[in-house]
């Protein structure tokens, strides 16, 4: 039996009503092609907030380290499919409001050959292109269910 993962990620919102999501690149081992939260795993004796700010940076660039990392959003348990892992996911609030005056904020990320970041208006999000793991909190989140800290 695998170990249970934890793992941290990040409902960045530019907006009340405008999430920041992340494409993996289709060369991706997992989820290729698939939109995600940004985030990653917490690694042993690492805090999940400070595992959350360094994910950001580590995917985004330095430009991410700006961003305000809130409170948790919600705790998800999902466990994949033979031989994948059992996960613990901890999702914060981030705030990416100062983003929002910056129209060219896209141009001041660095990110993996092959990854896109995408804004999305809630009424907007795919729900059907995010992994199979944040679906259904996503979809709480576009009825109302889950906001933005105010």
């Amino acid at each position: 039996m695998q170990p249970r993962l934890i793992v941290v990620a990040g409902l960045v919102w530019l907006g009340p009503r405008r999430l920041v999501v992340q494409r993996r690149p289709h060369h991706a081992p997992h989820g290729a092609g698939r939109l995600e939260l940004p985030g990653g795993k917490v690694e042993p004796g690492e805090a999940p907030r400070a595992a959350l700010g360094r994910e950001l940076v580590e995917e985004w660039g330095p430009a991410a380290a700006d961003l305000k990392i809130g409170p948790v959003a919600e705790i998800l348990h999902h466990i994949y499919p033979p031989p994948g892992p059992e996960v613990l996911l901890l999702i914060y609030h981030v705030d990416a409001a100062a983003w929002a005056d910056a129209p060219a904020w896209q141009d001041a990320l660095r990110l993996e050959d092959g990854a896109a970041v995408l804004a999305f208006d809630l009424p907007d999000l795919p729900l059907d292109e995010f992994l199979a793991a944040d679906r259904e909190f996503l979809a709480d989140i576009c009825a109302g269910r889950v906001r933005p800290p105010t």
